[in-house]
C-alpha cells in the first residue's frame, strides 16, 4: 500500500532531492549523538590508544561508522524506495500527512513505549537487579529522551526503514509480488532493529544468555513492525514520528516511577 497522496504527484523529484533531504534529517540526529558523546565516554573505561587522544578526536572517531552507514542509506532510499512502493515527504515522493495522521503515529508510539516499559518490568521482577533499558532510571534523562528522539527517531529510521527495508523491497518484488516483498521487508528490518539492539546487553555487562537475547529481540523487534507498518502506509515521516514518541513513552515510564 503506497503512501497517502504519493499518486497526487506530478514527477518524481531528482535523485538529488530524494537523498540530500533524507539525508540531512539523519544528519540532525548525528549530531545529537556527538553531543551525547563526550558524556557517555566519559563513563567508560577506553581502550589506552584512545584514551590518549584528544577528546575531541575520539568523538570524530566515534562518528565514522553512523555517518558512513546513514550515507549509504540514505543513497540506497533515494535509489529503491519509490521503486518499492514506499516515500517520504520530504523527499517528496508523497504528499505531506494530515494533522491527524500525525497524532495517531505519535500516539501509537508513546502507546508503544509505555508497553514495552511494562513488559520490561514484567521481565525485571523475574530477574532482578539486572539492567533494564526500556523506561529504566537512565530514560528518565533529559539528555537520553533527546538522543532518543534525534538519534532514534531520525537517524535510525533512515538506516533501517529507508535504507535496509527500501533496499529490501525493491530486491525482493521480483520474486514476490510487491506487496509480499514489502511485508517480508518491513519484518527483516525489524528483525535488523531488533539485534542492532544486541550489542547494548555487552555494553552493560550482561552475558548473552538465550533468555536476554529473547527478551531484547522481542521488545524491539515489536517496534521496528510497528515503524515498518508506519512506513509502507504514510510514508517515513510517520515512522519517525512513532519512533521518536516511543523515547517519550519510556520517559514517561520512567519519570512515574520517581
Amino acid at each position: 500500500m503506497p503512501a497517502s497522496g504519493s499518486g497526487s504527484l506530478a514527477s518524481l523529484p531528482s535523485f538529488g532531492r530524494r537523498f540530500g533531504a533524507v539525508f540531512g534529517l539523519g544528519l540532525i540526529g548525528v549530531a545529537a549523538l556527538a553531543a551525547s558523546l563526550p558524556a557517555r565516554l566519559a563513563a567508560i573505561a577506553l581502550p589506552d590508544s584512545l584514551a590518549a587522544l584528544p577528546p575531541a578526536a575520539i568523538v570524530a572517531l566515534s562518528l565514522i561508522n553512523p555517518l558512513l552507514l546513514l550515507l549509504l542509506a540514505s543513497l540506497a532510499g533515494a535509489a529503491c524506495a519509490h521503486r518499492a512502493g514506499l516515500h517520504s515527504a520530504v523527499a517528496g515522493t508523497t504528499a505531506w500527512p494530515s494533522a491527524r495522521q500525525w497524532l495517531a503515529a505519535l500516539a501509537s508510539g508513546v502507546a508503544l513505549g509505555l508497553l514495552i516499559a511494562a513488559l520490561d518490568a514484567i521481565w525485571a521482577r523475574a530477574a532482578p537487579g539486572q539492567w533494564v533499558q526500556a523506561g529504566g532510571p537512565a530514560a528518565a534523562t533529559a539528555s537520553q529522551l533527546l538522543l532518543g528522539v534525534f538519534y532514534g527517531g531520525l537517524t535510525e529510521e533512515v538506516l533501517l526503514r529507508w535504507g535496509l527495508m527500501a533496499l529490501l523491497a525493491w530486491g525482493l518484488q521480483r520474486l514476490l509480488g510487491r506487496r509480499a516483498a514489502v511485508a517480508t521487508a518491513l519484518v527483516l528490518a525489524a528483525l535488523a532493529f531488533a539485534a542492532g539492539h544486541l550489542p547494548a546487553l555487552l555494553a552493560a555487562q550482561h552475558e548473552l544468555t538465550p533468555q536476554w537475547v529473547a527478551r531484547t529481540l522481542a521488545l524491539n523487534a515489536l517496534a521496528g513492525l510497528l515503524y515498518g507498518a508506519w512506513f509502507w502506509r504514510r510514508g517515513l515521516e510517520m515512522a519517525m514520528a512513532a519512533h521518536a514518541a516511543t523515547h517519550l513513552g519510556f520517559w514517561l515510564a520512567a519519570s512515574v516511577r520517581f
